[in-house]
């Protein structure tokens, strides 16, 4: 019977040690990408094709998808074909104003027939700015029938489908960057004080039995309409991608990382 109650005692002490020290403080925070964004389509268009899946790797630039672009094509072939003339007729005008320039020091033409053509060039030099404007326009629409990663992440959510018409501001990919993590929590004001920005605080994250080191980078100055308290985050190094982001983690407060802890 006294074997029993000692290794029940002995259980519990166990358990009580593995949950962390009594004298240590923590907070529950749920691990969030560091960076993450919905990336919306700036045209409209049929998907051709789609270059991702859920889960894969991106670089940033990487083209994700393409939009039906024939008619971008054309509007830019358009634009460039305006742009040649008005370029052509620009420099007609520009030949036709030297000419008139030597004309008038020899006092062949008046100062009126000068200001006619220099009216003339002006307006035509106008005029290619406006078509390289429209070129310049058409140019970027073009472009932005095959989208690129902003930057460099994992695919999160791919929200399009083979031969799907989008529409401008429709979502097309949700894409993460998981090299650093945030733990994201909030304190009570009689907690909040005990933190300071840049402080390095031990986290631990239950489900791999793993510590790590954080660094506090958020400290919200005022309690957020809705929040239980003063939002708090704590970024972690995941350069290993050993976190995934939705885990839970225990920030501890007032701590210092051991020596022997993960470093992340």
């Amino acid at each position: 019977m006294s074997k029993s109650i000692l290794l029940i005692s002995l259980l519990f002490s166990s358990l009580a040690w593995a949950s962390g020290p009594p004298s240590e403080d923590y907070s529950v925070a749920s691990l969030m990408p560091g960076k993450q964004v919905i990336i919306r389509s700036e045209v409209a268009g049929v998907v051709d094709s789609y270059q991702f899946e859920n889960g894969d790797l991106v670089d940033r630039g990487d083209a994700l998808l393409s939009i039906s672009n024939r008619d971008y094509q054309l509007a830019l072939n358009l634009a460039k074909f305006e742009l040649d003339v008005t370029n052509s007729e620009l420099e007609n005008h520009d030949k036709q104003l030297k000419r008139y320039q030597s004309l008038f020091a020899s006092k062949t033409i008046s100062a009126s027939d000068l200001d006619n053509q220099l009216r003339l060039t002006n307006v035509s030099r106008a005029q290619r700015n406006v078509s390289q404007v429209k070129y310049d326009i058409a140019k970027e629409t073009l472009a932005k029938s095959s989208p690129g990663a902003p930057f460099a992440g994992t695919v999160i959510n791919r929200a399009v489908e083979l031969g799907q018409f989008i529409a401008v501001g429709d979502p097309l990919y949700t894409l993460a960057d998981t090299h650093k993590l945030k733990a994201r929590f909030h304190l009570l004001e009689a907690d909040f004080n005990r933190l300071n920005k840049g402080d390095t605080v031990k986290v631990t994250v239950p489900s791999i039995c793993k510590d790590f080191s954080g660094e506090v980078s958020l400290l919200s100055p005022a309690i957020q309409t809705g929040d239980p308290g003063f939002l708090v985050e704590v970024t972690l190094d995941n350069t290993d991608s050993v976190l995934n982001a939705g885990m839970e983690s225990h920030v501890y407060l007032d701590s210092k990382p051991l020596a022997d802890e993960v470093s992340r």
